[in-house]
């Protein structure tokens, strides 16, 4: 009995793992940086945060943003964007770019109790050919840009 409960389970891990994505890149980190004015920064406590994403098999990339330092329970989405060409624009985070391949995770995302906030997605790698920067704004306000990454 023991021995085909121990075969059911490697069975499960070997068919899980034909399951996952191959990555065919490095995957790259870049720390967010805080974009707020006072005028914008009431509830938000020195935001900050990483942004990974890698390149996987068939062409998609899966990114994973975490951030603190946010509203608590407040929904946010993020985009990545192309450089833009803003007047006076020192960096990509502030040229004002137009938004490349939608959604990172295709939704609103809500912080945690303690301003804490995890967005995962996949996105097609193409879409995302142009992409200069990743943002993280408040989904009622999208004005309200708390979090920034030039890429």
């Amino acid at each position: 009995m023991k021995r085909i409960a121990l075969m059911a389970a490697v069975s499960t891990l070997a068919l899980s793992a034909c399951n996952q994505p191959n990555v065919v890149g490095t995957s790259v980190s870049k720390n967010f940086a805080g974009q707020l004015n006072t005028t914008a920064a009431s509830g938000y406590t020195a935001a900050a945060g990483t942004a990974v994403y890698v390149d996987v098999t068939g062409g998609d990339r899966r990114t994973v943003l975490t951030a603190t330092g946010l509203k608590a329970k407040t929904d946010y989405i993020a985009h990545f964007h192309s450089k833009g060409t803003a007047t006076g624009s020192t960096n990509d985070c502030t040229s004002g770019g137009p938004v490349v391949g939608g959604l990172i995770g295709g939704a609103s995302f809500t912080s945690d109790a303690d301003g804490k906030l995890t967005i995962k997605g996949f996105q097609a790698t193409a879409d995302l050919k142009d992409a200069a920067y990743i943002n993280i704004h408040e989904s009622a306000t999208p004005s309200v840009i708390p979090l920034c990454a030039d890429i």
